[in-house]
């Protein structure tokens, strides 16, 4: 089946609608306490609504707490380290080059396992979650001191945005 390929004045040759985020660009936010470094690489804004993508530098020993999404499914991509993942009620490990997918209304969950920091490429889809991170996440300290722990009484205080955000935490002591 042969197609007609469109005239070379069609928007399809010559609409230049993508982009490229170079390694360093995006909003660094710090989570959990300094445990996570999150830079914000794409936003919906950038795709219309399709994707997002953050680069999380992942503190050695630290895992977050498990919960599900209900607007968006989450994907990871292991750029460096050790990783448990917890998927529903099971767990596995993953390491460098490994993709790990979760559909939306999924419990999961990460802990770096290794003695070095770990680093992941979080995709969520559609976009969205990342308005969170942008939102509360902290700012980086110029002198470099760790912003405060999320306590209990923190996540209370954003418990309205995880609302908005479609996002449960869920009970974690049976897998980290």
């Amino acid at each position: 089946m042969d197609k007609q390929l469109p005239p070379k004045d069609d928007p399809i040759w010559t609409a230049a609608r993508g982009f490229v985020t170079r390694d360093d660009e995006g909003v660094l936010k710090l989570v959990n306490g300094g445990q996570e470094a999150a830079r914000v690489k794409v936003t919906g804004d950038q795709t219309d609504g399709q994707l997002s993508l953050l680069a999380f530098d992942v503190a050695p020993g630290f895992g977050n707490r498990a919960h599900a999404h209900g607007a968006e499914s989450e994907a990871f991509y292991v750029a460096s380290g050790e990783f448990r993942f917890l998927n529903g009620n099971r767990t596995f490990e993953a390491g460098p080059g490994d993709f790990i997918y979760v559909p939306k209304n999924t419990r999961h969950g990460f802990k770096n396992l290794s003695s070095e920091i770990g680093k992941l490429l979080v995709f969520y889809s559609p976009a969205g979650a990342e308005q969170f991170f942008l939102k509360y996440g902290d700012d980086p300290d110029p002198a470099g001191n760790p912003p405060p722990a999320w306590t209990p009484e923190k996540f209370a205080e954003i418990a309205g945005a995880l609302d908005a955000h479609h996002m449960i935490m869920l009970p974690d002591e049976d897998w980290g």
